[in-house]
């Protein structure tokens, strides 16, 4: 009898021992959880620790000086992939690769393109792709391609009127385009935004002369002003359009 309860307490020790290193497992997994997952919240949305919702916006900064004198815009907009921020250390952070659709503001009022989260870091620069579909892609506004060649597919498509008529330019080109901020920004705060300035009246133009869109040996001159047309980027976390103090 003496050799049955003892081995009734041996056999009740590794039960217990057995159940307080489930416990331990559990603790250990609930905190791991938590920290992947995060907690806190922003206006309902749950946002990762140690992360930043990140907003990136876009808007037209025209010099007053570039006035057009033939020639309205009254539509455009781009295919965006790739959008990546640059780390201090030279690392890249993607805030989205595949491909959406940019309608851009044309008054000058500020347009939110993207919101996504990335690691609270020192950044030094925004990089996008102004993306001409690839034979196979479906882009999410079928207007960027009529068909399989590559003189139906297009990365950015403008709209107005020169010299009282009407017109479409449609790029055919992609264009990589990298904007350095003026310093460091250190993005350690819940909530961010990156302003993206860029020049409608530059795309159009030789110099200081206005440009027919529909005229075809203009068109390598206009997609590369359209891609110098972003001009700067900073941040902009109370979204009025010009750069930071802090």
């Amino acid at each position: 009898m003496e050799l049955k309860l003892k081995k009734r307490k041996v056999t009740k020790m590794k039960i217990t021992k057995s159940l307080k290193g489930l416990l331990f497992l559990g603790v250990i997994f609930a905190l791991l959880l938590a920290v992947i997952s995060g907690c806190d919240l922003g206006d309902g949305i749950t946002i990762p620790s140690g992360a930043s919702e990140m907003t990136i916006s876009v808007k037209a900064d025209d010099n007053v000086n570039d006035n057009p004198v033939s020639l309205v815009i009254t539509e455009a907009k781009a295919l965006i992939k790739e959008v990546e921020l640059e780390m201090e250390n030279g690392v890249d952070r993607d805030l989205k690769l595949e491909p959406f659709v940019i309608n851009f503001t044309l008054n000058g009022s500020l347009k939110e393109a993207l919101t996504n989260f990335t690691v609270r870091d020192k950044y030094t620069k925004i990089k996008f792709q102004i993306h001409k579909p690839e034979d196979n892609e479906t882009p999410p506004d079928p207007e960027f391609k009529e068909g399989p060649s590559g003189n139906q597919r297009f990365s950015f498509i403008i709209k107005g009127i020169y010299n009282g008529n009407n017109f479409v330019y449609k790029s055919k080109k992609s264009a990589n385009v990298v904007i350095s901020f003026n310093k460091v920004e250190n993005f350690n705060i819940s909530k961010s935004n990156i302003t993206v300035l860029f020049n409608k009246l530059k795309w159009f133009r030789n110099g200081s002369t206005e440009i027919n869109p529909n005229d075809q040996q203009f068109e390598n001159l206009i997609d590369d002003n359209i891609k110098n047309s972003f001009l700067r980027a900073f941040r902009d976390d109370d979204k009025n359009g010009m750069p930071d103090d802090n």
